[in-house]
């Protein structure tokens, strides 16, 4: 499950774009009785391009902030 936060447009021209997007991904993993669960903080930094009136990604840069691990009963 992702969470996505805030999205930016951080360049616009009338072809081109970038912008930065903050997401929250939780990844639980079941394993038997192990359920552990991972929590990120991301950021998105992309590159749009705009082709026959369609934006369409270009390139798409992963930040990763930080990672926590837990353990669920």
């Amino acid at each position: 499950m992702h969470f996505f936060g805030q999205s930016t447009i951080l360049t616009l021209t009338r072809d081109q774009a970038t912008g930065e997007t903050y997401c929250m991904p939780h990844h639980l993993t079941v394993d038997g009785e192990k359920r552990p669960l991972m929590i990120a903080a991301l950021r998105y930094y992309d590159t749009f391009v705009k082709v026959h009136g369609e934006w369409l990604f270009a390139e798409r840069l992963l930040y990763v902030d930080w990672i926590e691990e837990r353990v669920l009963a």
